[in-house]
């Protein structure tokens, strides 16, 4: 196990002699980030509510000769005899994917965008003290995702702020991330 701060982390990510990552990479995630709610400054949650997430598997990608998701996407299509065609990438939504890496800038910050496999264990914090999920007002409903093309099983993609990880595990090695 090594301590290693945020900068650490981005820094393994933006060299890759560092990280010794090369293509997709198996890694496991832990995360805790802020949720935001419904009904604005009128939630008096808002601002308070934090999930935390243990024991994730994601697969990070640096697409250097080609786009991961894209690719994971038309073949779950082939897959589930869907025509792969019918699927057309869209450039991101926000922020700039850093070349040849799995980071993303977005307004100074860094972010790791990931596809998602498998979800860790889930509990929630209200002002730094847990809380059950059902307790919480204004949570968001989940989020279905795109179209992908009719894919039944979907690809997911989520992009976390590389200040909302706590720990992750690569090749083995685990990295507690401290500030």
């Amino acid at each position: 196990m090594k301590k290693i701060t945020k900068k650490e982390l981005i820094e393994m990510f933006l060299n890759p002699e560092i990280s010794k990552l090369n293509g997709a990479t198996f890694m496991g995630i832990d995360t805790l980030t802020d949720v935001k709610l419904s009904g604005g400054k009128n939630n008096p949650m808002q601002g308070g509510v934090q999930k935390a997430v243990v024991g994730s598997s994601v697969m990070i990608f640096s697409n250097k000769n080609s786009n991961a998701y894209e690719n994971m996407v038309e073949r779950r299509l082939i897959a589930e005899g869907k025509d792969p065609k019918s699927f057309n990438l869209s450039p991101r939504a926000w922020g700039e994917r850093i070349a040849n890496t799995p980071l993303v800038l977005h307004k100074n910050e860094y972010y790791l965008e990931v596809i998602f496999l498998k979800a860790g264990e889930t509990s929630f914090f209200y002002n730094g003290k847990p809380i059950k999920k059902e307790l919480i007002q204004g949570m968001p409903e989940k989020s279905e995702g795109g179209e992908q093309g009719g894919l039944d099983d979907k690809v997911i993609i989520r992009t976390y702020k590389v200040s909302s990880i706590a720990r992750i595990t690569i090749n083995k090695e685990v990295y507690i991330i401290c500030d």
